[in-house]
């Protein structure tokens, strides 16, 4: 698929969501709909945001703690 309708598509999408959550276009109450959802996922979210970070950041450490040997084991 052409970049072009890639983007003309996710615009059509960018702005459906957008109307959806304009107050009193539509019957339901979304905006209300999405604080809830926010509510009981922002913990998980944080849970798993964390998890990566330390993830990340434990290769890293394992990265350089290997680096270090191998500069090591050139100077030997």
């Amino acid at each position: 698929m052409h970049p072009a309708v890639k983007l003309i598509i996710g615009l059509i999408i960018f702005v459906a969501g957008i109307y959806w959550y304009i107050p009193g276009k539509l019957p339901l109450n979304a905006l209300g709909s999405l604080v809830t959802v926010f509510v009981g996922v922002f913990g998980l979210l944080l849970i798993f945001i964390g998890l990566i970070v330390a993830w990340i950041e434990y290769e890293d450490l394992k990265w350089e703690r290997r680096e270090k040997r191998e500069k090591a084991k050139e100077k030997k």
